[in-house]
């Protein structure tokens, strides 16, 4: 393409490109959701994650009693069981496919030439599956996951980021989008495996797991993302574009701003997580998000 390449057209070629694709897409992830997803999920639920579940939670020292207590915490263990298998499998995913890539650390190069910039097959793969679990996740916070009490800024996490992941599909920010994703998921795996041990009654490990999770969360999402991915998008992003062009600009700007009020929302109840930690001498606390008492 030449330098004087129309970014109004190429938008909307893109944007006609994309907008037919998620259309498509969504109307697949609703049949997947139904055909795929949600019995792929009670499958391993009921052969494999749910045996687990028990035998961890027999596993206290405690003979196991089968009540409404013992049967909720179940159901939070395979919850979180499967979540784990996601995320660590993404996780393992989206860095070996951006990795090695010499821009990935480099962020001036993130947006250079970036209409130009090719999108490899196992960066889009990972995309569509990102995109596909973030519908199928707006699907299951409303029809079968536990109702918590941020499930008005976790459904709003959701949406805001499968449109921050279509229009990075949109705009070509393939070298952003695939950061943002590889620093999102790493956290997700410390806690949730925080959650099954805490859940299993395994204290020491909960305790040492929420930690790791805790130093991840600053250091990914309050530290790397607001320091180097924002900084990339108000600062690198703004010498790639032309004046016309303004609208790109601050629309991506606006979306990431708006996980990092998330990042910070979130923080806060995990500093009030720790310090009742050190009150309780390690134990680790309940979710504070819960509004069932079945956690305790």
């Amino acid at each position: 393409m030449s330098g004087d390449y129309d970014f109004s057209l190429f938008m909307h070629l893109y944007a006609f490109r994309v907008f037919g694709l998620l259309i498509v897409y969504v109307s697949v992830q609703v049949e997947l959701i139904h055909m795929c997803y949600k019995p792929q999920r009670l499958m391993l639920s009921n052969i494999v994650i749910t045996g687990l579940s028990v035998w961890l939670m027999s596993k206290t020292g405690t003979p196991l009693k089968i009540n409404k207590a013992t049967r909720a915490k179940i159901s939070k263990i395979t919850e979180s069981m499967w979540k784990l298998t996601y995320y660590g499998t993404l996780e393992f995913c989206v860095l070996s496919v951006t990795y090695r890539e010499p821009w990935f650390t480099d962020i001036t190069a993130y947006f250079r030439d970036f209409k130009n910039q090719e999108l490899k097959f196992s960066l889009e793969l990972v995309y569509m599956c990102q995109c596909g679990f973030y519908i199928y996740s707006i699907a299951a916070l409303l029809l079968w996951e536990t109702r918590r009490k941020d499930f008005s800024v976790m459904m709003s996490h959701h949406i805001i980021t499968v449109f921050l992941i279509g229009y990075s599909y949109i705009t070509r920010f393939f070298r952003l989008g695939s950061v943002v994703l590889a620093i999102h998921d790493a956290s997700d795996v410390f806690l949730e495996g925080a959650k099954i041990l805490k859940y299993s009654g395994k204290e020491l490990g909960a305790s040492v797991m929420f930690g790791m999770f805790a130093m991840s969360w600053v250091i990914l999402r309050l530290i790397i993302f607001p320091f180097w991915v924002i900084r990339a998008s108000s600062i690198n992003l703004l010498d790639a574009l032309r004046p016309s062009e303004w609208m790109v600009y601050y629309l991506c700007n606006a979306l990431l701003l708006n996980l990092l009020v998330f990042h910070i929302y979130w923080w806060i109840l995990i500093f009030n997580m720790i310090m009742r930690q050190l009150k309780n001498r390690g134990e680790l606390g309940e979710d504070p998000r819960s509004d069932s008492d079945d956690d305790s």
